[in-house]
């Protein structure tokens, strides 16, 4: 995965006591098959994503993995 395939917000400060904890990834359904599924990383308080793929994978579990490795790459990249 490459930081072209993430789409997110720019890094900011976060406050309002916003932590690691309050992102997480779920991975949806949003495409047909072959490969329907893409990993999505919400905050809490939020209802859209901060982040998606723009990749779409054949397995939920792929896209799991993949969107665990991208909320690792986000979360350093933020001021907690």
């Amino acid at each position: 995965m490459s930081d072209g395939d993430l789409q997110r917000e720019p890094p900011r400060v976060m406050k309002g006591g916003l932590d690691r904890t309050d992102y997480s990834v779920v991975v949806k359904n949003r495409a047909r098959m072959p490969k329907p599924w893409r990993w999505e990383i919400y905050r809490a308080g939020r209802v859209s994503p901060v982040a998606h793929s723009e990749e779409y994978f054949e397995s939920r579990s792929t896209a799991n993995l993949e969107g665990k490795l991208a909320l690792e790459q986000l979360l350093k990249k933020l001021v907690f």
